[in-house]
């Protein structure tokens, strides 16, 4: 691939040396202070978790004004001492590391200088960049006295080698391990876990299980009610079947060409080109992010409740999203070496990506085209829920008859079920089968 031509002499500029100089050490600052302020945020749900159970239900504890600056500077302060004190989560995650003079460990002392006087210059930050007789990965508060953060592969290479710690026994192991039990305690509280429930509730979900199991077929070839729109198993299964192939043959046609302008090694050669490729991955991710029940709601009232065409179009916008996405990858991962050699020979960019790009591609494409239909099919199941045909017409059916004098809509469902897990195991078998031969 071409690509555009570049001085050979770069004119040093202070401010972009410096921003490049410290931007593992901001990142690493950035994710200390997140952390620290998914700590804070823990703290204030625990607290309303309390004060709701055991205080107050119908007024929440409310966060005072006050209270948010707050907040902001203990998690700013907290993140400081930290990174001052320790070897935090942030650094390791970024590779720097504080050293002190002759690249030893920093004392209790300097580390607690160092923490002063990161507090008295953190306003004073910014000038750092106006100073040009300083090396740009220093900082205000660097100084051989008060440690200098280094890149960690930098060390390795000149200090001299040090018996590592156990992992569980450092302060990035031990704050890592608490931060995953805080996670796991919040989303056991807000899930409303509740193991009991199972045992207690046991002897109704036993006699749906007993229903689901007492499968009737009845209603697979015969349809269940030809005036309603409601006709045989096999017949919904079908229609599932076409609509997710449908789905996934024109999203397919629509993704293969829109996925090298959200490539960047097809489009990052000028202004415009990186344009289209942020704009078009933006599109993919944003299609991607919608859920497709919603966009089966808007088509269903678009089209018609109930029509299949509604959960085809669903599906389709959700499978140009995501194999545009896919595509687009495959395509930024392809060889450089063939396209190079096509470039050498006085090719065209079109012309490098029909014969060094398209031919790397292929199979993996079909590939992905084949994985998608199946997930199509599983898909299509669950569309009818809002209106998108498809097989989930009759699952949904039948479950809102449950409960009817001389009704056995359990088994119904039951029969609905195994017709969806044969075709989608036939499609697994089928598609793994063609996947081994493209490969």
């Amino acid at each position: 691939m071409r690509t555009p031509k570049k001085s050979k002499f770069v004119r040093p500029h202070p401010v972009r040396d410096q921003l490049q100089a410290i931007r593992p050490r901001f990142l690493a600052f950035m994710l200390d202070w997140a952390t620290w302020g998914f700590v804070a945020y823990a703290v204030m749900f625990f607290l309303q978790e309390y004060w709701w159970r055991y205080i107050d239900f119908y007024n929440p504890l409310k966060l005072p004004p006050w209270g948010w600056p707050l907040a902001i500077f203990g998690t700013l302060e907290m993140a400081l001492i930290t990174r001052s004190f320790f070897h935090t989560p942030g650094m390791a995650a970024f590779g720097v590391v504080l050293v002190g003079e002759n690249l030893e460990v920093p004392s209790l002392g300097q580390r607690l200088m160092r923490f002063l006087r990161m507090n008295a210059m953190l306003v004073a930050q910014p000038i750092v960049f106006l100073l040009r007789n300083r090396p740009p990965e220093r900082l205000l508060h660097d100084s051989p006295t008060t440690g200098i953060v280094v890149p960690g592969a930098v060390l390795k290479d000149i200090a001299p080698a040090r018996k590592p710690r156990p992992w569980l026994l450092t302060y990035r192991g031990i704050f890592i391990i608490g931060l995953l039990g805080v996670t796991v305690w919040i989303a056991w509280l807000t899930s409303t876990m509740a193991p009991r429930m199972l045992v207690e509730r046991w002897p109704y979900a036993a006699r749906i299980w007993g229903e689901l199991v007492d499968v009737r077929f009845e209603y697979l070839l015969e349809p269940v009610n030809p005036r309603g729109l409601l006709f045989s198993i096999a017949y919904h299964m079908i229609e599932t079947i076409f609509l997710a192939l449908f789905a996934t043959a024109l999203g397919t046609l629509i993704a293969f060409p829109l996925s090298f302008l959200a490539a960047r090694n097809i489009m990052g050669f000028s202004t415009w080109g990186w344009g289209i490729y942020l704009a078009m991955r933006f599109v993919f991710n944003a299609i991607r992010s919608i859920e497709s029940l919603l966009i089966a709601v808007i088509f269903a009232i678009w089209v018609g409740f109930g029509n299949p065409f509604a959960g085809s179009l669903a599906l389709l916008i959700h499978t140009v999203a995501a194999l545009g996405k896919l595509f687009s990858e495959q395509v930024e991962s392809v060889d450089p070496g063939p396209l190079e050699a096509i470039a050498a020979s006085g090719a065209r960019r079109w012309q490098i990506v029909i014969f060094g790009v398209i031919p790397q591609i292929i199979p993996s494409y079909l590939a992905f085209t084949l994985y998608r239909w199946d997930i199509n099919i599983r898909m299509a199941t669950i569309i009818a829920l809002v209106g998108g045909g498809g097989i989930g017409t009759l699952l949904f059916y039948w479950k809102n008859e449950v409960g009817r004098p001389g009704e056995n809509a359990w088994g119904q469902v039951g029969a609905v079920v195994i017709a969806i897990i044969v075709v989608v195991w036939l499609m697994d078998y089928i598609s793994g089968r063609i996947r081994e031969k493209i490969g």
